[in-house]
């Protein structure tokens, strides 16, 4: 298949990237919500080191999908009678985590 050449920003920069032509906009997407993240936080906390923003947004974007991992595992092998899992355990971690930087 061929691939296409697309530039995306993050964080003020510019990354060239080769992706399949159905892979465009989802790539497009999860950059721009990546950079919405760290422009978020940055508003937020007195973080302005770069490093340490792409840092937590990483770590939470990780834990998200993580998590969604495990509940889909959880919903493929519902018979061992586990707590069922919530995306509100998701969000009590990462209101953790925010409250945690403000210090």
């Amino acid at each position: 298949m061929s691939k296409e050449t697309i530039e995306v920003n993050i964080a003020g920069r510019s990354y060239p990237l080769s992706v399949l032509p159905e892979e465009v906009q989802g790539v497009k997407d999860a950059a721009s919500a990546i950079d919405e993240r760290l422009t978020e936080l940055k508003s937020q906390f007195a973080v302005q080191d770069r490093i340490d923003l792409f840092a937590m947004t990483a770590l939470q974007l990780s834990i998200r999908v993580k998590q969604l991992e495990n509940a889909e595992a959880k919903t493929a092998s519902d018979e061992d009678g586990e707590e069922e899992f919530t995306l509100e355990l998701v969000d009590d971690l990462i209101k953790r985590m925010t409250s945690a930087m403000k210090k």
